[in-house]
């Protein structure tokens, strides 16, 4: 009985689609919702069936296979703010059980949880701005939603290309902190863990709490923070990190801020902030710190710092906005509130008083050049791994766009020229990034590296190494120079010869650049010792910590 029911609307499927011809198969999963004749609303959600077919990366699947890689029931309901105008709107999902209580599954090799997001990806014609920058921030070592691309039927009517991504929220494998219970209301235990968003208050239930201090440039704007997790928060919960909040603030606020003691450090974890504020500035993100902008905080004796992220929504992005500069590769997107100082979402001041700080600017030039030279942000790098999803995407996109057929026509907030193309918005995509790049380039000062003198230059069967910035506060990169490949240990010590933090690294021939990210756990000497092993040889340069 239940293959005859799926044979049927297999057949049912195939007199339906008309926009959808020759659709008999995917390089993509093909997921199809059935509302058993509900109506999909913005909230409550309302109880559907969900059959996913997946047969495994590479391989096609068709639409006479079985589900073979989840059949269930799931909560349902449309999501998001503007983005709820278009035709094609994104779904919030929640697998539940047949009793309507959520329930856990890895799909498509992400971590169990129940709750997942749909995304749609109207506005965005290239279909890649969310699923190229979490690839960028996971790279560059911040948890960011895993993505996948599916095709999507509801209803017995095609809906196009997705973006199945995991939703924000606490779970072991997303933001990883600490279960906040309900009886958790002092000492250790009531200090996290919490994420709290900025954002607009569509969909918010849980409330918030307005800064004390004024944005920069933006009159009488104070950013409006609101509780995210837990849901279940106690108003002494909501007393704790609203007040955590205002303390940090405060210290940012203060004249001794950059103090490495008492200062805004005590609060903020800043290696968090640097690599969302790379993030941001790479996608020039129109929405960055000011919408759909999240923090977290873990107990305080795991950590317990202000941790900025994960990232969000990267919609208006890559130049995909025609007011308020979006469309420009040039400025600073945490400038924001110089350029659309009446705009009624603002950035926070935080950021514009971390630059503030020489040794903020120091270890985000420091992290940047890190990530253009060896880490995420290589040109070559990012355009393999766009050429990549265009093949993937080729016969899926071409189908979406028949659906959808809005190629070459404006689009909110599609600057002009408008491309007659898919493959004209990837190229468009490319030629923003190159662009964005090049300025970073120009505009983010960073370190100058520490040439390869002439004797070694000349000297090819030597091994070498340079290692700055020297003090150093928690990274200290380094150039070595290798006559031949093969493994290198680096090893950190104290004067005493207590071993603080090693690494080991294989070397190729010629010029390598390393990086070591030193624990904030430990507690270093002000003299310290850098001592590289490789090719025979030992090399020990002296570290002074800041």
């Amino acid at each position: 009985m239940r293959k005859f029911y799926f044979n049927l609307l297999v057949l049912c499927f195939y007199s339906a689609f008309a926009l959808a011809q020759n659709f008999d198969s995917s390089n993509l999963p093909i997921i199809f919702i059935n509302t058993q004749g509900g109506t999909i609303a913005d909230d409550p959600k309302i109880k559907a069936k969900m059959d996913i077919i997946y047969n495994g990366p590479g391989k096609v699947n068709h639409m006479t296979d079985k589900p073979n890689h989840y059949s269930g029931f799931i909560g349902i309901e449309y999501r998001g703010s503007s983005s709820q105008m278009f035709p094609k709107k994104s779904l919030g999902i929640e697998l539940w059980d047949d009793k309507n209580n959520s329930k856990d599954a890895s799909l498509f090799g992400m971590p169990e949880e129940s709750d997942w997001i749909l995304y749609a990806s109207y506005n965005e014609k290239s279909l890649m701005h969310n699923v190229v920058t979490m690839k960028l921030a996971r790279e560059m070592g911040i948890y960011a939603s895993r993505t996948q691309y599916v095709e999507v039927f509801i209803n017995n009517q095609y809906m196009g290309v997705y973006v199945f991504m995991e939703k924000i929220k606490r779970a072991p494998g997303r933001v990883d902190i600490s279960k906040l219970k309900e009886d958790d209301l002092k000492g250790d235990d009531i200090t996290g863990g919490y994420i709290i968003k900025v954002d607009k208050t569509t969909g918010s239930t849980l409330g918030g709490w307005t800064s004390q201090y004024y944005n920069n440039n933006s009159g009488n704007n104070r950013t409006y923070y609101q509780y995210e997790a837990p849901k279940t928060i106690t108003s002494q919960q909501k007393s704790y990190i609203s007040s955590y909040f205002i303390t940090a603030e405060t210290a940012l606020q203060s004249n001794n801020f950059r103090d490495k003691v008492n200062g805004y450090r005590k609060y903020f974890d800043t290696q968090s902030f640097i690599k969302l504020f790379l993030t941001n500035e790479i996608a020039k993100n129109l929405d960055g710190y000011r919408i759909s902008t999240y923090f977290y905080k873990d107990k305080d004796s795991k950590g317990g710092k202000i941790k900025a992220g994960p990232p969000w929504d990267y919609d208006l992005t890559y130049g995909n906005g025609n007011y308020c500069e979006g469309q420009s590769y040039t400025g600073f997107a945490y400038q924001f509130n110089n350029v659309c100082p009446t705009d009624g979402f603002q950035v926070p001041f935080w950021w514009e008083r971390m630059m503030e700080d020489s040794a903020f600017v120091r270890e985000l030039g420091e992290e940047y050049a890190f990530q253009r030279r060896k880490g995420a942000f290589q040109l070559d790098k990012i355009n393999k791994y766009i050429d990549s999803l265009t093949a993937q995407l080729q016969a899926p996109a071409s189908r979406n766009f028949q659906r959808w057929p809005i190629l070459g026509t404006y689009v909110w907030p599609q600057p002009n020229p408008i491309s007659n193309t898919w493959f004209g918005e990837i190229d468009e995509l490319k030629q923003f990034v190159a662009n964005r790049l090049n300025w970073l380039d120009a505009n983010i000062k960073q370190p100058t590296d520490l040439k390869i003198t002439a004797n070694e230059e000349n000297a090819t069967n030597i091994l070498s190494m340079n290692a700055y910035p020297n003090p150093f506060l928690d990274r200290i990169y380094i150039n070595i120079h290798s006559p031949k490949s093969e493994k290198a240990n680096l090893v950190l010590y104290d004067t005493n010869g207590k071993v603080l933090t090693q690494i080991q690294e294989t070397l190729q021939v010629g010029e390598n650049k390393v990086m070591i990210q030193v624990p904030s756990s430990l507690h270093l000497s002000s003299i310290n010792l850098l001592q590289l092993e490789a090719n025979g040889r030992t090399i020990v340069k002296k570290m002074m910590q800041q």
